[in-house]
């Protein structure tokens, strides 16, 4: 009897620690003929087993580490994160200990102190945290490490703040007695002082910043999706680095519009101008609205899309030019700047020529 109990709790513990999937959200939801495998490549178990027909998570595998969760561009994984935000040295820091680290399970804990990507650190800092205070054991030594984690992605998140003329964030890491005592002292304020989810995604100003504790933005599921570039501080330049920033290059561009049908986000948009009469549509690139799925980029037959990280975007505005085909009689767009922008053929007649088909059928007649 209680070998039977200890094996039912083994299941139930090991139930709790698998990742929830918003299958929504997969870039694979979107378009089928995604090429994603970023929840594979960072699984240190290789729990994520991906082939030609579906993408499935082996639960025996799985150790409930939580660094597939940063590597999604969706937001369509997700494990419960801590909440814990204390006073320390006149500023408020949120507390995140490593489940290896050696401190007692507590609100504090997490899987693996690297499951917290860039979008779980802009949501912190778009709450007003701009300190954390870590307690981690070897991570060089662990089985789970990789080449990147909270510390690179917080140096390549402070060029962006930099940027746009904002305080760093700052990784703060003391003894493990240090952490125990802070995550002791008193709660920032109650938890009976609310705020709406609403209102948080729009930013909510000072009373934002007085309300972190109730709020736990980090699991709302809101929060969980929306593109890290959103959460960013307005920037007063143009020419400042974002997560992603997708690139169009006019001279391959075939004017298809795929990108603009596939994208999540409305990261790419098809616009046209209401100021001017006559005014010419235009595609829109917004790296603000663009998580790194890439579907884009795979879906364009020419090659024309590319996304980068931590990047100056490229144009955000492309200008089109609009003709009638003379052969089909569509009408059809291209960047003003591609060199068959002249040219009276939309892509499909210039590319099988229906035109010459049909005098050489009417010819041979």
């Amino acid at each position: 009897m209680q070998s039977t109990t200890k094996h039912l709790k083994d299941m139930v513990t090991q139930e709790l620690r698998l990742p929830e999937i918003d299958a929504d959200a997969c870039v694979y939801a979107f378009f089928d003929q995604a090429d994603c495998h970023a929840c594979v490549d960072a699984c240190p178990t290789q729990a994520w087993v991906l082939d030609d027909n579906a993408l499935g998570l082996d639960t025996e595998a799985c150790d409930g580490c939580g660094l597939c969760v940063p590597a999604c561009p969706g937001g369509a994984l997700h494990i419960h994160l801590p909440w814990v935000i204390r006073p320390f040295a006149g500023r408020m820091i949120a507390l995140f200990a490593c489940e290896h680290s050696g401190i007692e399970k507590n609100e504090g804990a997490l899987p693996c102190i690297h499951s917290l990507g860039v979008r779980q650190l802009l949501l912190l800092y778009h709450s007003g945290i701009e300190h954390l205070l870590i307690a981690t054991a070897e991570c060089a030594e662990c089985t789970r490490h990789q080449p990147t984690g909270i510390h690179q992605r917080v140096e390549q998140l402070n060029k962006l703040l930099r940027e746009r003329n904002k305080p760093p964030m700052k990784i703060l890491q003391r003894s493990h007695q240090v952490w125990m005592r802070i995550f002791s002292s008193d709660e920032v304020i109650s938890r009976g002082t609310q705020l709406s989810r609403r209102k948080f995604l729009r930013g909510g100003g000072e009373m934002l910043r007085q309300q972190l504790v109730v709020l736990n933005p980090l699991n709302l599921p809101e929060c969980r999706t929306i593109p890290p570039g959103q959460l960013l501080p307005d920037a007063e330049d143009s020419e400042v680095h974002w997560p992603w920033a997708p690139r169009l290059d006019e001279n391959r561009c075939n004017g298809c519009d795929a990108c603009i049908m596939l994208c999540p986000t409305d990261a790419l948009q098809l616009i046209q101008s209401k100021d001017e009469e006559d005014a010419l549509p235009s595609y829109l690139l917004n790296p603000s609205d663009c998580t790194g799925c890439c579907i884009c980029a795979k879906a364009c037959e020419s090659e024309a899309i590319t996304v980068h990280s931590w990047s100056l975007p490229g144009d955000y505005m492309i200008e089109l030019t609009e003709k009638r085909c003379t052969a089909c009689g569509n009408s059809f767009h291209l960047p003003r700047q591609n060199p068959h922008s002249g040219e009276p053929l939309c892509r499909i007649c210039r590319k099988h020529n229906h035109s010459s088909k049909l005098f050489q059928v009417l010819s041979d007649s």
